[in-house]
């Protein structure tokens, strides 16, 4: 009985069960049982999440949960396919008179939220989360036609995991938004967006990687069309906190001139990536951090092409030895890091971005301004990517075991036919906080595959390529008892992606497949 619930267990129970239990069963289980009961449930009747509920569900939300909680409700997170239920169109505002916030999921390029983004603009808060397939998609003209417009009252807008264009013909000036995250596929998008924002406080802005000849020269020649100078934004004197990645070769003069002369106020900055320019730490106090004198926080990790052959990696790391890196406690450290050219990777500490991109042996030997005895650490770096034409070593491996504490992605691109080397293979380290490998490899000896999953014991989701699962398990088939082996090492894996070329066949009815991964769901991509 509710007497006996409410004298025996303490409201600081209740949130401990709370968090075992969806939102919507919460309001429906708990909802007017008494006062406490109602203020103890009062955080999940303001935000509701109906972003993992069945049709079922839906229904009874709709017909008897939410004509008794309607007023309370001031954000609501939904998946894209229920937007049409959760906000029908005829009866938006009536339903929902003090909605402040929708947070929509598993969105596709043209999903049903295209319809709701002329109401969802007199909210607050939007964020919209696409689907991970959607990660090459471009939302065209949707973005500009109504949401940079000057009658939009969001304040904060998150466009996840898909890349806006900007129309300089149909966009407006926008006072209300104040944070903002966006992908653009270019460095003058950045410029023309921002010169519809004068009132931005906080904006994350991330550049796709050009990956083919075409499309770079396209880039090349679209920087040359486009004149910087003139279309720099006005002061954006509320702008307190910009971050900035870029997985191609962004031209860093551009950004520069953008930070030194428009941010004035910037608080935070934080800067990941490739650079056709030279940057060294004379450079970035002189041109750059010197003008930014209310900057507190200035985390970045560069990846800069060595255009000086007789400059070595100690006489690089010499120019982050000034008194202003010293006195202002920047930590940086440096190593070689062989791309298609030789370039140096240059960090800051504590290294505070997602991505740790085309790590090599070369990691080992780094090299700091502080001392070489410094540890690099983070607390925030979740897929490690690993490159290189030789053995990957035990020493790399335990680097990353001791700082990336928070990893829990690996991604090989690149590697020797010699995988791993022979101290890691005969040592017995394992990184338990690893969940998912991608192996974008076309062959790996089956001792190595087999090497790499031990010391992945609790990985979940595996990507690989067809045709090294498939020579993988006709070796180990040849072996006495490996595949045995293999395949109770796998018996963790719930999930395996296999990528094949267009020319491949599809082996997902592969029996020796099906055998290796009892345990998971086999899909295919491209």
């Amino acid at each position: 009985e509710i007497s006996t619930l409410e004298s025996s267990l303490p409201n600081e129970l209740y949130d401990f069960i709370f968090l075992y239990l969806k939102s919507i069963d919460i309001i429906y289980s708990f909802f007017n049982l008494n006062d406490r009961f109602n203020n103890l449930i009062y955080p999940f009747l303001c935000a509701v999440d109906l972003s993992d509920v069945d049709q079922c569900m839906l229904n009874k939300y709709y017909q008897t949960i939410l004509p008794k909680v309607q007023h309370y409700i001031k954000a609501i997170k939904v998946n894209d396919k229920n937007v049409d239920s959760v906000f029908p169109l005829s009866l938006y505002s009536k339903i929902y008179p003090n909605l402040e916030s929708v947070f929509i999921t598993k969105v596709e390029k043209d999903g049903k939220f295209l319809s709701y983004l002329k109401l969802f603009k007199q909210l607050l808060n939007l964020k919209i989360y696409f689907n991970v397939g959607e990660f090459n998609e471009t939302v065209s003209n949707e973005f500009c036609s109504n949401l940079l417009q000057n009658d939009c009252r969001l304040q904060t807008l998150v466009f996840d995991n898909v890349y806006v264009s900007i129309n300089t013909h149909i966009s407006q000036l926008c006072f209300s938004i104040r944070n903002l995250t966006i992908k653009l596929h270019s460095l003058h998008d950045v410029y023309l967006l921002l010169n519809n924002l004068p009132s931005i406080e906080y904006v994350n802005i991330h550049i796709p990687r050009i990956i083919g000849r075409e499309e770079h020269q396209q880039q090349e020649q679209n920087d040359v069309q486009f004149n910087y100078d003139k279309n720099i934004p006005w002061t954006l004197s509320k702008l307190k906190h910009f971050v900035f990645s870029s997985i191609y070769t962004a031209n860093y003069d551009y950004l520069e001139l953008l930070l030194s002369h428009c941010c004035c106020n910037l608080e935070r900055l934080s800067l990941d990536l490739y650079s056709n320019e030279f940057i060294d730490g004379e450079r970035l106090e002189k041109k750059l951090l010197s003008k930014l004198t209310k900057l507190k926080v200035f985390h970045f990790c560069f990846r800069i092409p060595i255009l000086d052959n007789t400059l070595n990696i100690d006489d690089y790391i010499q120019t982050y030895k000034s008194s202003y890196w010293i006195n202002n406690h920047h930590s940086i450290l440096c190593f070689n890091q062989p791309l298609h050219n030789q370039y140096y990777c240059v960090f800051s500490l504590p290294y505070v971005f997602y991505r740790f991109s085309h790590v090599t042996n070369d990691l080992v030997n780094y090299r700091s301004n502080v001392n070489d005895d410094i540890l690099l650490y983070s607390n925030k770096a979740k897929d490690i990517t690993f490159c290189g034409e030789v053995s990957f070593t035990l020493e790399l491996f335990q680097i990353i075991q001791k700082s990336c504490l928070k990893a829990t992605e690996l991604t090989f691109i690149e590697a020797s036919v010699r995988f791993f080397s022979d101290n890691l293979m005969n040592n017995e380290l394992i990184l338990k906080n690893i969940v998912s490998v991608w192996l974008f490899l076309d062959q790996l000896e089956y001792k190595y595959f087999r090497r790499l999953l031990l010391m992945t014991p609790n990985i979940l989701r595996l990507y690989l390529l067809q045709r090294l699962l498939l020579d993988v398990i006709r070796e180990s088939q040849n072996k006495p008892n490996a595949f045995q082996q293999l395949q109770s090492i796998c018996n963790p894996i719930r999930h395996v992606f296999i990528g094949r070329a267009p020319f491949e066949h599809d082996a997902l009815n592969d029996n020796g497949i099906k055998l290796l991964f009892p345990n998971a769901k086999l899909s295919g991509w491209r």
